[in-house]
């Protein structure tokens, strides 16, 4: 008996967050990033929002690991160049100055070990030409994974190859967005990495705006691929399925041109599907390491008919007493899907993703500075109200009781 037909990866993209809710999802938290770590900043456009290197900044305030500076300038400027890419353009850098050269550092130290850092090509008009050559052959091949993936791309970098030591393409979770190649010697070449390392940034902002990953419970698990001597952590593991399910889905369109002959002898599109699979069955093996939105995503781009089983329901007790939102908390409410990111200040900032009725209630409480009773909520909401509450975004006050700190504690009237 045949398998099922693989489902398309575009579709299924959709299913789990629409393409442009993805993006208006995304530059939210951002916004309301600065907003906490930088009070009264102003508001920054959104190609700030988008560039990797503010993204990176924000992410290691986010992550308490560096402070993060309001002064610093990210705009790279007249250093990109703008190749188009269907309805998207695409930043590309054509000189350098400190900041990339720090980025370079940066990704050397997480991803390149033991060499010095690679170096971005400068006044190369042909590997320019033929980078435009590959957006344009991408979107040719795969117009629809094309403009699914290159959407989540803010910087391409081609490297020197005097300093790449032979790294093909690259991306970095520390630089959201940002696309590392090798001097391209063809078209495809560049189609390829486009969707290889496109795949990783699409997947890296579905996973900070959707359920992915339980860092805890993923903590010590290794995968060892049978074509390498590597090991992956969970995380990498679920990036590289979906980098190859996206790249077989390619591999399968130049095919269907006859074009499997114009590609490189380190093309990993010929092997696609046989490493995703692979990778996919160790991950089902594994998958109570992945939170809900990863499982529904790995299981439906696997295709073969089975079904995650289904969260189970969390009970939390909700007392009767009045609830108000936390006076700290900053709401962002995205108008193309309802869902509501709240932020709160810290060292570092609290962020949290909230969907359906516990997005609804929040609202609602932050349009009613008095509060609402556990009555007037409806006892229909209470688990939800005792998930806001756990997670100290709401304050109960018990019946006959008064908050008397601020971190939510309530003493009797009269004592």
């Amino acid at each position: 008996m045949s398998r099922p037909a693989w489902p398309d990866a575009t579709a299924v993209h959709a299913a789990l967050a629409p393409a442009g809710a993805v993006l208006e999802e995304r530059r939210a938290l951002y916004r309301l990033s600065l907003e906490l770590l930088a009070p009264g900043h102003e508001p920054v456009p959104v190609a700030q929002l988008d560039n990797p290197l503010f993204r990176f900044r924000i992410g290691e305030a986010l992550a308490g690991r560096m402070p993060f500076d309001p002064r610093i300038d990210d705009d790279l400027g007249a250093r990109t160049t703008e190749l188009p890419a269907g309805p998207f353009t695409i930043r590309v850098v054509t000189g350098t100055d400190d900041r990339l050269a720090g980025a370079m550092r940066v990704v050397q130290t997480q991803s390149l070990p033991g060499r010095r850092p690679p170096q971005p090509l400068t006044g190369d008009d042909e590997a320019l030409a033929m980078v435009a050559d590959g957006l344009r052959k991408v979107r040719e091949v795969s117009p629809a994974l094309a403009d699914d993936l290159l959407a989540h791309v803010g910087l391409l970098v081609v490297l020197d190859p005097a300093t790449s030591g032979g790294l093909i393409s690259a991306s970095s979770r520390l630089f959201p967005g940002l696309i590392l190649i090798d001097r391209p010697s063809s078209a495809y070449q560049v189609a390829e990495a486009v969707v290889h390392e496109g795949a990783h940034v699409k997947l890296f902002d579905l996973a900070i705006t959707r359920n992915f990953l339980g860092a805890d419970v993923a903590a010590g698990r290794e995968f060892r691929p049978s074509w390498s001597a590597a090991v992956w952590p969970v995380e990498q593991v679920m990036a590289a399925f979906h980098a190859y399910t996206c790249l077989a889905q390619f591999a399968d369109d130049v095919a269907r041109r006859g074009e499997l002959g114009e590609l490189g002898p380190d093309s990993l599109l010929t092997r696609a599907r046989e490493r995703a699979t692979e990778i996919g069955r160790w991950l089902l093996g594994e998958q109570d390491a992945l939170e809900s939105d990863a499982r529904w995503l790995l299981y439906t781009l696997l295709g073969d008919g089975s079904e995650p089983e289904p969260p189970s329901p969390v009970t939390r007790p909700a007392c009767d007493g009045q609830y108000t939102l936390d006076p700290m908390v900053r709401l962002a409410r995205i108008e193309s899907t309802g869902r509501v990111l709240a932020g709160r200040p810290g060292t570092p900032p609290e962020l949290h993703w909230l969907d359906g009725e516990a997005a609804e209630l929040v609202v609602e409480l932050s349009r009613a500075p008095a509060g609402r009773s556990l009555s007037e909520i409806g006892p229909g909401r209470a688990a939800v109200l005792g998930a806001l509450a756990e997670a100290t975004l709401v304050r109960a006050t018990p019946r006959g009781g008064v908050l008397s700190s601020s971190d939510g504690t309530a003493t009797s009237e009269g004592t």
